[in-house]
């Protein structure tokens, strides 16, 4: 069967939000053309950022697109931006399972300081005195697979906030836990909240459901189910205090477009 875009999804409509601080923010995404490239040699990608997924917004610029393919291998993508999203083209001639991201993607520094042991963002003049520059960290990330899924390419890459999938992407099924361990460079990271979006026909009946959230457990895990077939994000944020002084904090924003099919 082959797991590619239906046609209704392009204008679903879910708000993504980590709590009150990411409700009007953009989420980034990676799209496929297909996940199922069992009859593809090229796969078509876009990259952006939204508040409706799956319909970009604001185009997702990184110099470190690149695909990880069957063997493991890294290769650098060049995508061509235009001002909604991005577009990449990449080559599936190979079996297995390849692993398309942004790398990691450095945005923009704002003020930030901790309040009641969250970090808080603040704008211009209403920053307290104790606050600090954060620099936004953001990667995005989407696998495709042509014939058998492998595993090489979901290998973590030990570098900020990343899922690593135990379930593999290609072997999802609607109704069945899907299991990612949080890492944040290369270690489990406990307590962090993940939340799961879904794109859904703009033609459906019925009310569309709220992201749900999950908390990853003491060993960096988390497991989310999805009821109906269709393509689901998952994104968690992660922030941390500077390394050093006169260093920026850092927060780290990842991504996962995956399709769940029965």
């Amino acid at each position: 069967m082959i797991r590619s875009l239906r046609a209704g999804l392009l204008g679903g409509a879910f708000l993504l939000g980590l709590a009150a601080t990411a409700a009007q923010a953009h989420s980034p995404y990676l799209l496929p053309s297909v996940f199922d490239a069992s009859d593809r040699t090229l796969v078509t990608v876009e990259g952006a950022f939204t508040e409706s997924f799956f319909t970009p917004e604001v185009v997702m610029k990184s110099e470190a697109y690149a695909v990880i393919g069957p063997d493991g291998g890294r290769i650098p993508l060049t995508p061509t931006y235009l001002r909604q999203l991005a577009i990449t083209e990449v080559v599936t001639e190979k079996p297995g399972t390849y692993r398309i991201t942004t790398g990691q993607r450095a945005g923009r520094v704002a003020k930030a300081a901790l309040v009641d042991g969250d970090w808080k963002f603040f704008e211009g003049d209403k920053a307290p005195a104790d606050a600090i520059d954060m620099q936004s960290l953001t990667t995005a990330e989407v696998y495709v697979t042509r014939g058998a899924p492998n595993d090489a390419a979901l290998a973590p890459s030990g570098k900020g906030l990343e899922f690593h999938p135990i379930t593999h992407p290609s072997k999802i099924v609607t109704g069945q836990p899907v299991v990612f361990e949080t890492l944040f460079d290369g270690k489990p990271l406990a307590g962090l909240v993940v939340t799961l979006s879904a794109a859904d026909d703009r033609y459906a009946d019925g009310a569309k459901a709220p992201p749900q959230t999950f908390i990853s457990d003491a060993k960096g895990r988390v497991a989310v189910k999805v009821e109906r077939s269709g393509v689901y994000q998952v994104q968690a944020r992660h922030r941390v205090a500077p390394a050093a002084s006169g260093q920026p904090g850092q927060s780290h924003t990842y991504a996962l477009t995956f399709e769940s099919l029965r």
